[in-house]
């Protein structure tokens, strides 16, 4: 099951982890319900975005839930996210969840990440990153299919794709080289960052050339009020969480890269 800190809406959370358990339990809506000592049928209409949960509530679920007391405080926070009254507060409380989420998915992956002379090499060039996608995507399962794709050399494939098998980031099973679950993350003060961001920013300019449809590529420098340029600021960080929300579920076919730039200069 995804962790709590997947989620922005509490009311998600809930019915996630309702499915994730409802071929091992009946009556688990009814069962919060109990514990939040409040009817079935407003439980329905909580989860279905009619009405919201008390922090009352919400406490003695987080307790039903069996959450930590970190988890438990990430609980209530998103319960103040839904009840917000206005766009201001809602956006506030939102990056609070952001930060706490982005702190505690940092002490995770840490711990069970790639470690840093893997990163050296693996964030020395998109190409790592790009093969461990495409792989992901039907019919790219060896060398020469993924050369082919990438439009680079076999052996450049081959040295990275052996990178990435004897590090666990891919694995070779039947239908050949495949995607690995290990997660990868760097934190923005991570020394490999700007190598990162720059792998692609660096692979976006080439693709610029070919002028396809169905990319998109918009510069605009402008000026702007410092309160318009906070908000945005503000807006950005939400529009990834809903491409990233989009992508997970989504099966994989192809491989794309976002890269948001937003700068004072």
């Amino acid at each position: 099951m995804k962790s709590i800190y997947d989620f922005q809406d509490y009311r998600l959370y809930l019915k996630s982890w309702i499915l994730q358990r409802s071929t091992e339990t009946k009556g688990l809506q009814g069962k919060l319900a109990h514990s939040a000592g409040i009817s079935s049928t407003l439980m329905s209409r909580i989860l279905s975005g009619e009405k919201h949960l008390s922090l009352e509530q919400a406490v003695e679920i987080s307790d039903y839930l069996g959450l930590n007391e970190l988890e438990s405080d990430y609980f209530i926070l998103l319960v103040e996210i839904g009840k917000a009254g206005s766009h201001k507060l809602r956006t506030k409380l939102l990056n609070k969840a952001h930060a706490v989420a982005k702190k505690v998915s940092v002490r995770i992956l840490n711990t069970s990440g790639i470690d840093e002379n893997i990163k050296s090499i693996y964030y020395s060039s998109w190409i790592y990153a790009g093969i461990r996608n495409l792989v992901a995507t039907p019919g790219k399962h060896d060398v020469l299919s993924i050369s082919q794709r990438l439009a680079l050399p076999k052996n450049i494939i081959a040295q990275a794709v052996d990178f990435l098998l004897k590090n666990g980031l891919c694995v070779q099973g039947a239908i050949g080289i495949s995607y690995a679950s290990l997660r990868t993350h760097l934190d923005s003060d991570s020394v490999f960052i700007n190598n990162h961001h720059g792998n692609w920013r660096y692979k976006a300019l080439q693709i610029m050339e070919q002028k396809k449809s169905s990319n998109l590529f918009f510069t605009s420098p402008m000026s702007l009020s410092h309160n318009t340029a906070t908000e945005i600021r503000q807006m950005l960080p939400q529009l990834i969480e809903t491409v990233m929300k989009k992508v997970e579920p989504s099966p994989s076919e192809k491989v794309y890269a976002l890269n948001v730039d937003w700068f004072e200069y």
